[in-house]
């Protein structure tokens, strides 16, 4: 073989090797949207937010929730669940003791395929309005995503 065919086998390899490396960023680009959290307000008692079609993970998916705002509210506290009621199997509570926001890192506040955010209120003036934001993305890309 001489060194002419060597350095055209390299070239092929290498070209082939870049091809593969850009099918990998650009796969892991699409992984990976961020979605709006946004539900119907709680206008009246039992001032509950529990819109599962709106506030669920779906199948295949992880939300790592980036910002969560509750607003509307001057007087009464509301408190925002993982997976549910209190009393039942929910998750650890987030307490906004006024209207206000959250921020949280990446894969702080991780929400696995199935789960959702139910939020209720109690003493309320006003409603209880919902906004934020979450990273969605595919399963396979969880190890990616947290590092």
């Amino acid at each position: 073989m001489s060194d002419l065919e060597i350095s055209a086998d390299l070239l092929v390899g290498l070209g082939d090797a870049m091809d593969r490396e850009q099918r990998w960023r650009d796969k892991c680009a699409r992984a990976l949207t961020q979605v709006p959290l946004k539900a119907p307000q709680a206008t009246a008692s039992p001032w509950v937010i529990d819109s599962p079609d709106m506030l669920a993970v779906k199948t295949g998916y992880y939300w790592s929730v980036r910002r969560l705002t509750l607003s509307g509210f001057t007087a009464g506290t509301a408190v925002a669940y993982l997976n549910g009621l209190p009393g039942t199997t929910a998750g650890e509570p987030i307490p906004f003791a006024q209207a206000g926001m959250f921020t949280f890192g990446r894969g702080e506040l991780l929400l696995h395929p199935g789960d959702r955010l139910v939020i209720i209120g109690t003493g309320i003036t006003g409603y209880i309005q919902l906004d934020g934001a979450a990273d969605c993305f595919e399963q396979w890309y969880l190890p990616f995503y947290i590092g």
